[in-house]
């Protein structure tokens, strides 16, 4: 997990939601030391009456597993009425297929049963981090007045009109328009650039400015020699981006070493096909996933290093990536986060052999949709990777 320095927190007002008394009074306890309000009950409809009764709570506790309705439950109707407070769900009987599940729901934090007073202060804690709180007893904060004679906020008039508008108003609601600069006696608007030719002619007679197709042509040449290691064979030194960008991404899949595609393999890279990227350092593991999931009509390719597997990403589209957590050039969460940055409808599935409850929240919260621990049945892979994509089409 993400380590951040939290403010001390005091004065919060907690609801602990939980079928066993003895418990309750325990959280109680613990959360009172640090100053906290805590009020118990024993069921999910006591909970809900209190909530709709209008009773204001910076934290739920809820147990995952209660009669009648649970965790679960409570966390879906929070979700739809009180989508801004957090719940931190906590349970006796821990897995890190519930860990999942309550965390897509929406959960901020999962604590497994029985726990210490500092792991419950820490989950506090991190729940809080992660939902940016600020508190609920604190009052608003006084207005921003623009001026005494124009009382408005003035962050709302920045929101409708423009942060300089604003710093520029007066007492008589006009702004003051500054004169406009007079520009340089090299400055080109064409090109809105000091330009030596223009200053020299004082006239620009091209259609577009030469200086900003150079530096288009030179970004061009950047990106193409960016992305030089992606051969397509030992035998075929050329770029497999660039050889896809003049043919197809089938083309250049179905190529062999003797530079023409093998027509047998053609049909298994059909456009149609879901394409899947395995990001392994473990070649036995790229080569068992490939053999799984190809014999499903997938068009399965494979990254060995956290940078190749950015690369392939950055120039490609997938419908799934199976990415190790731990790789010999990096950490697949770092990963994760950055293929979300730049592709965030792109569904990434967190492949592990050193699951545990903390990885699996982590990366769920990153952006993950699903987390498989090592090692995995054909079964079990196919299970998830349909369920992933069918939740996609969806």
């Amino acid at each position: 997990m993400e380590s951040q320095t939290l403010p001390k927190i005091e004065g919060l007002n907690v609801l602990v939601v939980d079928d066993e008394v003895i418990l309750c009074q325990s959280v109680e306890k613990i959360l009172k030391r640090k100053g906290h309000a805590v009020e118990a009950v024993t069921t999910v409809a006591d909970a809900l009456r209190t909530l709709d009764a209008g009773n204001k709570y910076d934290l739920i506790i809820a147990d995952l597993m209660m009669p009648q309705a649970g965790g679960l439950e409570l966390l879906t109707a929070v979700q739809g009425s009180w989508p801004e407070l957090p719940v931190l769900i906590i349970t006796g009987f821990s897995s890190i297929t519930s860990a999942i599940e309550t965390t897509k729901l929406g959960a901020a934090g999962y604590l497994p049963k029985p726990f210490t007073p500092g792991e419950l202060e820490k989950a506090v804690e991190s729940v809080l981090i992660r939902t940016s709180w600020k508190g609920n007893k604190s009052a608003d904060p006084e207005p921003e007045i623009i001026d005494v004679d124009m009382p408005f906020n003035a962050k709302e008039v920045e929101m409708a009109t423009s942060k300089k508008y604003v710093e520029q108003l007066t007492r008589s609601d006009v702004p003051i328009v500054a004169a406009a600069p007079i520009p340089a006696a090299d400055y080109c608007s064409l090109g809105q650039r000091s330009c030596k030719k223009f200053a020299k002619k004082g006239v620009c007679q091209q259609a577009e400015c030469p200086i900003i197709t150079a530096e288009k042509k030179k970004g061009r040449a950047a990106v193409a020699t960016e992305y030089v290691f992606d051969p397509i064979d030992v035998d075929i030194p050329f770029s497999a981006a660039e050889v896809t960008a003049l043919t197809s991404e089938a083309y250049v899949a179905a190529l062999g070493r003797s530079d023409m595609p093998v027509v047998g393999h053609w049909g298994q890279f059909a456009p149609a096909a879901r394409k899947v990227l395995v990001v392994d350092d473990e070649t036995i593991v790229v080569n068992s996933i490939r053999k799984i999931l190809s014999r499903k009509g997938f068009a399965v390719e494979e990254a060995f290093t956290c940078k190749d597997a950015l690369i392939q990403v950055f120039l490609h589209d997938y419908d799934l990536v199976l990415l190790d957590m731990r790789m010999s050039d990096g950490n697949g969460m770092d990963v994760l986060q950055k293929i979300k940055a730049k592709r965030p409808d792109m569904r990434v599935v967190i492949v592990t052999g050193y699951a545990s409850i903390d990885t699996a929240v982590e990366a769920i919260q990153k952006g993950a949709s699903d987390y498989i621990p090592k090692p995995f049945t054909p079964d079990e892979l196919y299970t998830m990777t349909n369920r992933v994509l069918g939740a996609a089409a969806a």
